[in-house]
């Protein structure tokens, strides 16, 4: 028989490279096509097939308009479609540039709709033009021109449409959704939001295995939106009350686990909010994170580590579920849950974060098991729950801090590497790099910054060389961060200066003699002068200012760096602290002290570190005698007066005072000049007045 086939081919050659006319053309692709079936055919027999063809005559097929009568009104294109579909077949021709090309005509023609069950030419061009795509979209460069042809429109409209082959235009869009997530919605936000409600529907009628299947794939849909474009619709609703009565039935193994999936990915996509439509009742949302918790659990505490990796999707979706309910409860609105309920969804998170600590703590004594997609992603979730909860299973988290730091380290290391490939060119894909590394570093940060603050998880911390990793991120952040900008880089740092101000005031033998944070204490003296000009930078500046103003004093007896520099920096903190407060005089004269209009909208995050820089900056005057002239030229002295006369007329509320009348205190007591000004501006009337026994003594010395 292959001999036969092989006979045949070999006729059809020789007439296709002898062919003089359209017609032997077409008569010779005829034979070919029902001769020869693609995967019957070697690499080498496919491409004799292209060679002697050529993709000239297949153009033309694919675009002339009128047919021979008697003819199908497709039959060129049918066969021009039927040629590609086997050269599809070979890896080495399917990323072709003219098949690339070809996509614009692929994803016309899945649009065709049969006149009728005998119309059999456009029920095979059509699914041809599917293998076509299939088999294109197994490549970079195919999936890219599906993306940028909008061929992922043509497939939504032939899905709602109901047209000849919809399923499989389902499956491409949920392939290419999995594979470049919202790339494909880019310019198509519309054809999203039409085809969930589409899915949603059919959700809702179908009642059979077939909701399951649905689930899956809603879901994949759904995580590859862009979600800053996503409006909420009748579809969330839907899938809402179908979800709520799915998960309190009795459920399989395969019923359970898609529909959770599909609730963690709406609460992903639209929020915590969306498990909480029924303002009446918030049993959906208690019974969701209680079946997440118990799913985790099962997986965590009665499975082998590679059962565990192969349901790693599950668990990501479970991960994901608990970690934005985390955030939702600590930031957003009240739930209302009574005392019974809270103790309840607490019990419920204490038991799956324990099975999280119990999986890490079983694989860091496993030499065996390196770093991966699931510990990383373990990491992770733990972490949002340090960031809020460091009291329950405290003795657990201590014992797994070494591997925590461990892992950490390995994540920021692979996340390294992978940013200077990138920069060096390493990656030409249009698409989304997918890596099996997670910066996972960056979610430990808030737990590390409570745990720096308890004496056990500090020295564990410090054993471990935590404050060198964390020297070593913060550089990398700020690299990250000076570059564009990063908005995750910034709150990164700002969180790391809580933990290095922690080891600042704890640990002061480390901060005095250790090279971290010497080098941290000079990049901060010379980075602050420029930052703290870019008013939007107004809480790293606060965060760096309050952290150098810290270290200084205590390294100042062998600081490094240069006087000129140090001076520079101590006039910046100046003008950090002076410009927080303004007085502000109303209509009728009475004047009161108010938060600068630059200050206001960052208030909420500075205002601790802004009383803090206060104390600290009075502490490092002693220490620096030249400091005064940086004071007298900034201006400051005769506003810190008029600001303690507001005091005498209840203009400003007593903490704040309290904090400018310690450093006018200070400044009198430590500096000539600045206290011959105060004395030229009225202080001592001013230091009887107000009650200030401390300023009045030192000005008569």
């Amino acid at each position: 028989m292959a001999e036969e086939s092989s006979g045949v081919l070999g006729q059809c050659l020789t007439v296709l490279r002898s062919a003089k006319s359209d017609n032997e053309h077409f008569a010779a692709l005829l034979l070919v096509t029902k001769a020869v079936k693609a995967e019957d055919c070697s690499t080498e027999t496919r491409h004799k097939i292209f060679e002697a063809v050529g993709y000239r005559f297949i153009n033309r097929l694919l675009k002339t308009g009128s047919t021979p009568q008697g003819c199908p009104e497709h039959i060129y294109k049918s066969l021009a479609v039927a040629v590609l579909a086997c050269f599809c077949t070979d890896p080495e021709m399917v990323v072709h540039q003219e098949m690339i090309t070809k996509v614009p005509d692929f994803g016309q023609i899945v649009c065709f709709q049969p006149e009728s069950p005998e119309d059999v030419t456009t029920r095979s061009m059509v699914d041809d033009c599917y293998d076509c795509l299939f088999a294109l979209m197994t490549t970079p460069t195919g999936r890219s021109q599906m993306i940028d042809s909008n061929t992922v429109s043509k497939l939504c409209e032939t899905y709602w449409s109901r047209h000849h082959g919809y399923c499989r235009a389902l499956e491409l869009v949920v392939a290419l959704c999995s594979q470049c997530g919202k790339l494909i919605w880019k310019n198509n936000m519309d054809k999203w939001h039409r085809l969930v409600e589409t899915l949603a529907q059919e959700f809702k009628e179908n009642k059979d295995d077939g909701k399951f299947e649905l689930c899956e794939k809603i879901t994949v849909v759904l995580l590859s939106a862009m979600k800053e474009n996503v409006q909420v619709g009748p579809w969330s609703t839907v899938i809402y009350r179908e979800l709520s009565s799915i998960l309190q039935s009795k459920l399989g193994k395969s019923q359970r686990e898609p529909a959770l999936k599909l609730s963690s990915a709406m609460v992903d996509v639209i929020g915590v909010s969306w498990a909480l439509s029924d303002p009446q009742n918030h049993k959906f949302l208690l019974l969701l994170v209680h079946l997440t918790c118990i799913e985790v659990r099962m997986m965590l505490e009665d499975q082998e580590y590679e059962q565990i990796v192969d349901q790693s999707s599950l668990l990501s979706s479970c991960y994901s579920l608990l970690e934005n309910t985390i955030h939702y409860m600590t930031v957003g609105p009240s739930m209302a849950l009574d005392d019974r309920q809270i103790l309840q969804l607490h019990s419920a998170m204490v038991g799956a974060f324990n099975a999280v600590i119990y999986f890490l703590d079983t694989v860091s004594k496993n030499p065996v098991v390196l770093p991966s997609p699931v510990i990383y992603a373990s990491v992770r979730v733990l972490g949002s729950w340090l960031a809020e909860e460091t009291t329950a299973l405290r003795d657990e988290v201590y014992s797994i801090l070494p591997y925590l730091l461990r892992v950490g380290h390995q994540s920021f290391k692979e996340k390294k590497e992978l940013t200077q490939t990138t920069n060096s060119g390493g990656n030409k894909s249009p698409e989304p790099v997918i890596t099996n590394s997670v910066e996972v570093l960056r979610f430990l940060l808030p737990g590390l910054c409570h745990l720096s603050a308890e004496e056990k998880s500090r020295k564990i911390l410090i054993e471990n060389e935590g404050h060198l990793l964390l020297g070593q991120y913060f550089s990398h952040s700020w690299a990250s961060f000076s570059e564009r900008k990063n908005r995750e880089a910034e709150v990164a740092m700002t969180t790391m200066c809580g933990i290095f101000l922690n080891l600042t005031v704890l640990e002061v033998a480390l901060v005095t003699t250790h090279q971290v944070f010497r080098e941290l204490l000079a990049f901060i003296i010379t980075t602050v002068p420029t930052l703290a000009l870019d008013k939007s930078n107004l809480v790293l500046t606060a965060n760096f200012v309050v952290l150098g103003t810290m270290l200084i004093r205590q390294q100042a007896t062998h600081l490094e760096t240069p006087q000129g520099e140090v001076s520079l920096f101590f006039s910046a903190v100046v003008e950090f602290l002076r410009h927080a407060y303004c007085k502000q005089v109303a209509e009728n004269g009475t004047a009161t002290l108010r938060i600068s209009k630059v200050y206001e909208n960052f208030w909420e995050q500075i205002s601790e570190l802004w009383f803090l820089g206060m104390q600290a900056f009075s502490v490092c005057l002693p220490l620096f005698p030249w400091l005064s002239r940086n004071i007298l030229s900034s201006g400051w002295v005769p506003e810190l007066v008029d600001i303690l006369r507001l005091e005498l007329a209840n203009a400003a509320d007593t903490e704040t005072i309290t904090s400018f009348r310690q450093l006018f205190t200070q400044l009198v007591k430590q500096y000539p000049t600045i206290k011959q000004l105060v004395i030229e501006c009225g202080g001592h009337d001013l230091a009887m007045k107000s009650g200030m026994a401390d300023l009045e003594n030192n000005m008569k010395r």
